[in-house]
């Protein structure tokens, strides 16, 4: 018969890692700290609940003194269970302005001013399209001007080509002389045909 050997278990750890005392210590605080916070917290909530309760009861007592006035002047009962209960009417407010015209003539203020917001509007809106409007204008001038340029630079270039070639040589500033002194002294023939020469 064989025996099976099993090797030996290792032993439980019995120690566990466990936080320094000093990081107990600063976790403590800080939870300490936030509960602290918390209640702090909760008893400013509940002072304000208890403040705005005490208002809504105010005002409740001051419904139910309105009504019980309009019931006594009306000279009517408390109404019953069944029956409806007056409307309740609350009291005027103080307007900011003492006096009704006051209030018209800061009114009138505010529709001037309105208006001449809207007519400056207007005037920059027109303002905004006669500037597009010559832009455009200026865009298309330094078009043809760019265009008129580069026909004149070509038509140099042609020129100065063929001068360079001895095809047509550049007229001398003689021969314009001459040309307009025959156009000057073309009209005195023309008129002596047509009139005859007078002795």
């Amino acid at each position: 018969m064989k025996s099976s050997t099993t090797p030996p278990l290792p032993a439980p750890l019995t120690k566990l890692a466990r936080p320094s005392a000093e990081k107990w210590v600063a976790t403590l605080t800080e939870e300490r700290r936030r509960l602290q916070d918390d209640h702090e917290a909760l008893r400013e909530r509940e002072a304000n609940l208890r403040e705005y309760e005490t208002r809504l009861r105010t005002l409740q007592a001051d419904i139910d003194a309105l009504r019980e006035l309009d019931n006594s002047a009306s000279g009517s009962a408390a109404p019953g269970p069944g029956s409806r209960s007056p409307q309740f009417h609350r009291p005027t407010s103080r307007t900011p302005f003492p006096e009704e015209g006051a209030l018209q003539v800061a009114w009138e203020k505010l529709h001037r001013a309105h208006e001449l917001f809207e007519a400056e509007q207007a005037y920059l809106r027109n303002d905004r399209c006669t500037v597009r409007e010559q832009e455009a204008n200026l865009k298309k001038r330094e078009e043809a001007v760019a265009a008129r340029e580069q026909r004149i630079a070509e038509r140099e270039a042609v020129i100065l080509r063929a001068a360079a070639a001895g095809n047509n040589p550049p007229l001398a500033p003689a021969s314009t002389s001459a040309a307009s002194a025959k156009v000057t002294a073309n009209p005195f023939s023309i008129a002596r045909a047509v009139f005859g020469v007078r002795a």
